[in-house]
């Protein structure tokens, strides 16, 4: 361990991904995107002396790891929750973490950069989309309740309240804004991030 920062990315697989937007983008564009979403993830949290993890057990996405450079953590559970849950054993040897979903089309290195210094300075900093989600989440102090899914944001946020852990909650769209539905992509089609138009030359 060279870096005193872990940053969890958790991805399931390429093989259906972004499902919600299936009735509006067909499958080959929804897999290209998703990818592309990763590795920018990915991307903007290199050079920032970071230990990057993808959080999957696909062997798709184990084959991304190593063209990125980066490690994977197969959990050999099911379910996101035991997944990630699973993943904070290694959270415990670092003094900062973070658990970022890559679905998460504004993130740069600038926002990132601040972000960083957040959780630093901050026991738990937690970011809400607007369907009550959990997009980003990071923190100085060790926390393994996790509970994505429906209304993760309320649940979480709850848990830290009961816990009596203090927890600073983030407004930067750029850091909560998910790619999850069609007037998602709507959106992102409008306002298209310099990265994904890069790719489009």
């Amino acid at each position: 361990m060279n870096s005193k920062i872990i940053i969890g990315i958790p991805i399931h697989s390429f093989d259906n991904p972004m499902s919600r937007l299936s009735e509006s983008v067909d499958l080959k564009t929804r897999q290209s995107l998703q990818k592309a979403l990763l590795v920018n993830t990915v991307n903007c949290f290199k050079g920032k002396n970071v230990d990057i993890f993808l959080i999957s057990n696909s062997r798709d996405v184990e084959v991304i790891a190593d063209e990125l450079n980066v490690n994977l953590f197969k959990a050999n559970v099911s379910g996101l929750n035991n997944e990630i849950i699973k993943f904070t054993n290694q959270i415990k040897n670092y003094q900062n973490w973070t658990i970022c979903h890559a679905d998460l089309p504004y993130l740069n290195k600038f926002n990132i950069s601040v972000f960083l210094n957040e959780i630093e300075n901050n026991k738990i900093v937690i970011s809400k989309s607007d369907d009550d989600g959990t997009p980003l989440m990071g923190g100085s102090v060790f926390f393994d309740n996790f509970e994505y899914g429906k209304n993760s944001f309320i649940k979480h946020t709850r848990t830290l309240t009961k816990q009596k852990i203090e927890f600073k909650q983030i407004y930067n769209k750029e850091l909560y804004f998910e790619l999850d539905t069609p007037k998602d992509f709507e959106v992102f089609i409008k306002n298209t991030p310099r990265w994904y138009k890069k790719l489009s030359l």
